[in-house]
C-alpha cells in the first residue's frame, strides 16, 4: 500500500507543530519537589487509593515512556525510574524542563494552584517560544481579599452584639464586592491576563443558580458562614449560595466590559473532592445562555461527560471544548475514544488543547507526547 503524500504531510504537522497550551499550572520550586508523590502524574487518586495506580494502564504506559525520557533500561522498575529522575534533576534540572517543554509555543497558566510552593508564572518564559500568560482563578482572588478584610488589623469584630455584628457583615460585603470587582476589572485590562478560571465545580458544583430575589437569602446566609470561617483562619470558599454569586458577579463584569476575556471552568475529571454528578457541564447551559458574549471554555474534556460538553460547544457560539488532562490520565484506548467523541459533533474551530501540566515538567511532556501519538493514529 502506497503512502499518501497528504497523509505524510499531516503526520509531520502533528508531530512537529508547536502547541499553545490552553491550560496548565506552575512547576514546583526545587526545594518543594518532595511535596507531592510523583506517581500522581497519571491519576487524580490520593491517599490509600493512590496505592493502586501502579496497576493502571495509564501508569504502566507512562512508566514505559519515562524510561525513554531518562534513558533507563527498558526493564527498569518504578523505583529505579524515580531514582534516575532524581539524578537527572540533580545534574541538570533546567535541561530536563527544557526537553519536557520542547514544542510548546506558549502556556496559558492558571497560577492559583499552590502559589506558595511553585515558580512565578513568568519564570517559565525561558523554556517557551513566546511568553507565558496568566489565567486568573476567581476563587483565589476572593479568598485573598477576604483574608485581608477579616484580619484583626482590618476589622474590630463585635462578637456579643447581634446588631453590631450585622453591621460588620454589611461592611465586609460592601468592601469585598467593591474590591473584587475592581480586581476583575483590572485583570480584564491587564495584557498579562488572557482569561479567567473558576473551580466552582470542585467547591459546590456546576448547578449555578442565578443571583436574584429568590436566591438572595441563600447568598446572604452563605456569605455570613464564609465570613465566620475566615475569622477562624479557614478562608476556602465552599459555601454554595455565595460561590454561585461570585461566578455570576465575575461573568457580569466580563460581559459589561464589552471585550470579555474567556472563562475556563473545571468540568468532569477531578479528585475525590468533586461531586461527580454535579461536574457535568450540562448544568452550565442556563449560565451560558445568560451570558452569550462571554466565551466559556470547558476544561479537561469534561470526562466522562465529553459528549455533553461537545453538544454545548456545538450549539452555543460562545462555548469551546478543551481536550486536556485525559492525557496522560487515561489509557491509550480511552484517549482515542475522547478524541473521537469530540470530533463526532464539535467543529474543529471550537476545540482547544491543553496539558493541564502541573508541579512536575514530565506532566507536560507526557501529555504532549501522548496527544500527538493519539491524534496521529
Amino acid at each position: 500500500m502506497q503512502h499518501s503524500p497528504l497523509l505524510d504531510d499531516l503526520r509531520t504537522v502533528i508531530r512537529t507543530c508547536p502547541v499553545i497550551d490552553n491550560h496548565a499550572h506552575n512547576l514546583l520550586r526545587p526545594t518543594e519537589l518532595g511535596t507531592y508523590a510523583f506517581e500522581t502524574i497519571t491519576t487524580e487518586a490520593h491517599g490509600e487509593a493512590l496505592k493502586d495506580t501502579f496497576k493502571s494502564l495509564s501508569h504502566i504506559r507512562a512508566a514505559r515512556q519515562l524510561r525513554e525520557l531518562y534513558g533507563c533500561d527498558a526493564a527498569a522498575s518504578w523505583d529505579e525510574v524515580v531514582a534516575k529522575r532524581a539524578q537527572v534533576l540533580k545534574d541538570d534540572s533546567n535541561g530536563l524542563i527544557k526537553r519536557c517543554l520542547e514544542g510548546t509555543h506558549c502556556i496559558l497558566m492558571d497560577d492559583g494552584l499552590d502559589a506558595d510552593t511553585v515558580h512565578e508564572y513568568d519564570w517559565h518564559d525561558q523554556f517557551t517560544t513566546s511568553k507565558t500568560k496568566r489565567i486568573v482563578r476567581i476563587e483565589s482572588v476572593a479568598q485573598d481579599l477576604m483574608e485581608v478584610l477579616t484580619s484583626g488589623e482590618q476589622l474590630s469584630w463585635h462578637e456579643d452584639n447581634d446588631e453590631s455584628r450585622n453591621d460588620d457583615i454589611n461592611w465586609i460585603w460592601i468592601q469585598f464586592t467593591e474590591a473584587f470587582q475592581a480586581d476583575i476589572e483590572a485583570s480584564i485590562l491587564d495584557p498579562e491576563v488572557v482569561g479567567f478560571k473558576s473551580v466552582v465545580c470542585y467547591r459546590t458544583g456546576l448547578d449555578i443558580r442565578p443571583t436574584n430575589v429568590e436566591t438572595r437569602e441563600s447568598i446572604n446566609a452563605s456569605f455570613r458562614d464564609w465570613v465566620a470561617s475566615c475569622r477562624k483562619g479557614e478562608c476556602r470558599l465552599e459555601h454554595k449560595g455565595f460561590n454561585d454569586a461570585l461566578v455570576e458577579l465575575s461573568l457580569k463584569c466580563l460581559s459589561d466590559s464589552g471585550k470579555p476575556k474567556p472563562v475556563q471552568f473545571h468540568t468532569g475529571l477531578g479528585d475525590a473532592d468533586i461531586n461527580l454528578l454535579l461536574s457535568n457541564p450540562a448544568h452550565l447551559q442556563p449560565l451560558i445562555e445568560r451570558y452569550p458574549t462571554v466565551p466559556f471554555v470547558l476544561l479537561h474534556s469534561s470526562y466522562p461527560y465529553t459528549r455533553e460538553a461537545g453538544y454545548l460547544a456545538t450549539v452555543f457560539k460562545n462555548v469551546y471544548l478543551d481536550i486536556g488532562e485525559v492525557f496522560p490520565m487515561l489509557s491509550r484506548d480511552g484517549q482515542l475514544s475522547i478524541v473521537r467523541q469530540s470530533l463526532e459533533l464539535v467543529p474543529t474551530s471550537k476545540l482547544l488543547w491543553s496539558t493541564d501540566g502541573h508541579w512536575f515538567p514530565e506532566t507536560y511532556w507526557l501529555a504532549n507526547k501522548q496527544f500527538r501519538e493519539v491524534l496521529e493514529e
